[in-house]
């Protein structure tokens, strides 16, 4: 085997990893700036190199029936194109086909692994991917072709060289699959660690969708639009030399990244502002949790100096004086006791407020079974999980005719399972909920629906299990912690 074939092979593969690599871009763009909930997992990232499997097969096809595949073409294109242009235009025109061919044969592998990919609306979705990968993937390669192309000092005449059809071998070409890698592989890592694997999750308005997909059209064919028109071919290119080589590089690259953060600075805002109230809430909670324990611990500190009274009164036959005494301390304890205990402190006061709340709303209420030992949560995180979980059953419920919610603990020798079961009008997708960044029943979701990924991603981090079950009139929420 020849170098030249080691460096054929070795420019192929890298191609294909950056396909791989423009598959995987499109599944992370769709988890942290579109909403869609999608875990990426090994096997999802080894069902994206399938791709591979498929290039070997068209490889080994071309290498068997290559000739008689080209041959035929051929023949065919030479009954269509007679002529003397007809050897320079066919082997062109075959090139392109078989170009085509294999293509359609990676998106249409792409479209079956976004298939796989999506819970939700999993043809729709698919088909959104695909063609988001198509304006990407030839948005990326037309942007380093064209610019390296330019910066090398294009003319018409290079231009022959590097695509005439005879020509086998193409360092130009070869550089450009190289940079093409390199940025993809980048992106990606910055998508993963700077925003998925951190549980950055943004959902991007969709007018900044379309003004996105817009823009990459445009610098997509821009290139083709600058030839229409005039006979001038060297100033054109002289033009497009000046585009791709100094304007391109710059806002070609930038003005999407520029557009994609302020999409994300203006999501977050939007965010805060619908969840400032409840971070309001969050606070206090805690700052009630605080004086609850500051409360309970003055309290221990004079229960013997009070108990002790009450024995010396009993001793003089001041009888009347201890009982009104041992009344007025027992009013106390019942005054500083939780109306709900569920054995960790914090659920207590959640429960507590939630019940008051609901006692006001007419929502019947049951709280049945203790955390022995707690759950040893942060109470800004039983906050997330909790007060959260309890305000969907809440809000849910009280829509009904009879509304009423229950949160029953359970326990084995190993977890803790709490559900908080609630009332409902009719029968929840719980598909939907669970394949959804950012569920809610609000006309308004774009902004709605971030309490159960809260709640989701608050219980994934104490390493616990989320589970939902839906009947036509009632709704179970399960989560699992370990004890």
């Amino acid at each position: 085997m020849s170098g030249y074939e080691i460096l054929s092979i070795a420019v192929s593969s890298l191609s294909i990893v950056t396909f791989i690599l423009s598959m995987v871009i499109i599944v992370l763009i769709s988890a942290c700036f579109l909403g869609r909930n999608i875990k990426l997992s090994r096997k999802l990232v080894l069902s994206a190199c399938g791709i591979i499997i498929v290039q070997i097969i068209i490889v080994v096809i071309e290498f068997i029936y290559g000739d008689y595949i080209v041959d035929h073409l051929t023949s065919q294109l030479s009954a269509i194109i007679p002529g003397e242009d007809a050897e320079e235009v066919i082997p062109a025109l075959v090139t392109a086909a078989v170009s085509l061919v294999v293509n359609l044969v990676a998106f249409a592998y792409a479209f079956v692994f976004y298939l796989i990919v999506y819970k939700e609306k999993k043809f729709l979705r698919a088909i959104e991917a695909t063609v988001g990968l198509y304006f990407y993937y030839f948005y990326m390669q037309n942007i380093v072709e064209y610019t390296v192309f330019f910066l090398s000092g294009g003319d018409t005449a290079l231009l022959t060289t590097i695509y005439e059809p005879k020509n086998d071998f193409s360092p130009f070409l070869d550089i450009v699959v190289v940079i093409d890698f390199v940025i993809s592989a980048l992106l990606c890592a910055l998508l993963y660690f700077a925003y998925y694997k951190k549980g950055r999750y943004y959902t991007i308005r969709v007018r900044n969708r379309v003004l996105f997909i817009l823009w990459m059209i445009f610098f997509s064919f821009l290139s083709t639009l600058v030839f229409y028109g005039g006979d001038d071919t060297e100033l054109k290119y002289s033009l497009l030399c000046t585009m791709y080589g100094i304007v391109l590089p710059i806002v070609g690259c930038l003005a999407p990244f520029l557009l994609v953060m302020t999409a994300v600075e203006r999501s977050l805002k939007d965010k805060n502002e619908y969840q400032e109230n409840y971070l309001k809430a969050q606070l206090e909670y805690i700052e009630q949790y605080k004086r609850k324990q500051e409360e309970t611990r003055a309290f221990r500190h004079d229960i013997i100096n009070n108990l002790s009274l009450a024995s010396m009164m009993i001793d003089e036959g001041r009888i009347e004086d201890a009982d009104a005494h041992i009344k007025d301390l027992l009013g106390n304890v019942k005054a500083l006791s939780p109306s709900y205990v569920t054995g960790d402190e914090m659920l207590d006061l959640i429960v507590s407020m939630k019940a008051d709340r609901m006692k006001e709303l007419g929502i019947e209420f049951t709280c049945d079974g203790v955390l022995d030992g707690g759950l040893g949560m942060k109470p800004t995180d039983m906050c997330s999980v909790f007060a959260n979980a309890l305000d969907n059953a809440i809000e849910a419920s009280v829509k009904c005719s009879k509304p009423a919610v229950s949160l029953d603990i359970k326990r084995t020798a190993k977890f803790f399972v709490i559900k908080i079961t609630n009332t409902i009008e009719a029968k929840v997708d719980v598909n939907r909920i669970l394949a959804s960044t950012g569920y809610s029943s609000k006309k308004d979701r774009e902004y709605h629906g971030f309490g159960f990924r809260n709640i989701e991603s608050t219980v994934e981090r104490y390493n616990g299990m989320l589970k939902a079950s839906s009947t036509d009139n009632a709704f179970e929420l399960s989560i699992m912690m370990s004890r």
